[in-house]
């Protein structure tokens, strides 16, 4: 007698798709949960690996710190934090830096004679110096050009501005027209376009000049200023100047009129005794207020005729981590960093977002 299968059409037990596919898998509430749990761990997993993949992206795009990644609907808290300090200077007044940050220059009031150019790790790679020797010198402010990258330096004793190679070798002193001779340059600021900004104590004004030298116009006089220290331009055109001894920033618009003051005062976002000032690529205001030993930001507004919007402050007095006695001046780079010279402590503090 032959063998013959039964088919499900002659075995009416077996259910209709038995032998044309695998047995059905009956599976007990446990194996449903463990399942269940599987998937969801492969969804967070996978998630992650999206993030992941954005975020490095953003990085290897625009070498910036995750937290400055625009997200729709999610504002990070605006104040940086503590990072590390640069220490190796005597008492630093100004600072600048390259872009990416792999050149920090520091000026010094006491020590050795020189704006010290240093590695983003904080070592000395040179000792940028006058080749008068017969002058006391001593170096306040800093600034780099973005047009070739050279160094102009604020020399008080001698009334100079000083131009160096990105390299440290001395190239020139800048020379400003006859009208000007006898003045004494402080504050040095660039604009992106490489106009130069001059803040001038004898004549208690500040200069712009373009990128060959030409002297542009001449912002506020006797009776306006007192002490002014630093100058920034925003995206609009405004013009911020830290008048010190007044204890106050006036700010200028595109056409030179005074649109505003941020005043001196103990109420929130007023200033003490403002010195240095930077605007980074986010359109953030940074004054140093040296008696206040703190850093105030103000978020610049898109209204052209506004005044900009307080948003906080950071460090606080004493010697610590994070802690400010004095500072001076304040530098950005395009990777989310600030460098603060922090003037009585003998560093400088790198503060991060």
């Amino acid at each position: 007698m032959t063998d013959m299968a039964l088919t499900p059409e002659m075995d009416p037990g077996l259910p209709a798709d038995a032998g044309t596919g695998p047995p059905h898998e009956v599976l007990g509430p446990e194996d449903r949960r463990r399942r269940r749990r599987r998937l969801a761990i492969l969804a967070v997993l996978s998630a992650l690996a999206v993030v992941l993949l954005v975020f490095s992206t953003w990085y290897l795009l625009f070498r910036k710190p995750i937290s400055q990644l625009p997200l729709p609907g999610f504002d990070l808290p605006p104040m940086p934090a503590y990072s590390y300090s640069l220490y190796g200077m005597g008492q630093p007044t100004g600072i600048a830096v390259t872009p990416d940050g792999s050149r920090v220059y520091v000026t010094q009031t006491t020590g050795e004679d020189a704006v010290l150019m240093l590695d983003g790790q904080g070592q000395v790679i040179a000792a940028l110096q006058s080749p008068d020797t017969t002058t006391d010198h001593v170096f306040v402010y800093v600034a780099i050009s973005p047009i070739n990258a050279e160094v102009y330096v604020s020399d008080r004793p001698a009334a100079d501005v000083l131009v160096f190679a990105p390299d440290g070798t001395f190239l020139r002193t800048f020379e400003p027209p006859a009208s000007l001779v006898g003045w004494q340059p402080l504050g040095l600021n660039f604009t992106p376009d490489g106009h130069l900004f001059v803040t001038d104590l004898g004549a208690n004004a500040v200069y712009e000049f373009d990128k060959d030298g030409q002297l542009l116009r001449t912002i506020g006089s006797n009776g306006m200023f007192n002490y002014p220290n630093a100058t920034a331009e925003d995206a609009l055109g405004r013009l911020y100047v830290s008048d010190s001894n007044n204890g106050r920033l006036v700010v200028f618009g595109r056409t030179g009129e005074v649109l505003g003051v941020i005043r001196r005062g103990s109420a929130i976002g007023d200033l003490g005794i403002p010195r240095g000032l930077a605007i980074d690529d986010r359109g953030l205001l940074y004054v140093v207020d040296n008696t206040d030993h703190s850093i105030k930001v103000y978020r610049t507004s898109a209204d052209p005729v506004a005044l900009p919007e307080f948003l906080g402050s950071f460090g606080e007095p004493g010697i610590g981590e994070g802690m400010f006695r004095f500072p001076n001046a304040v530098a950005t780079d395009t990777r989310g960093r600030l460098y603060v010279a922090d003037w009585n402590n003998d560093r400088v503090q790198v503060w991060t977002y």
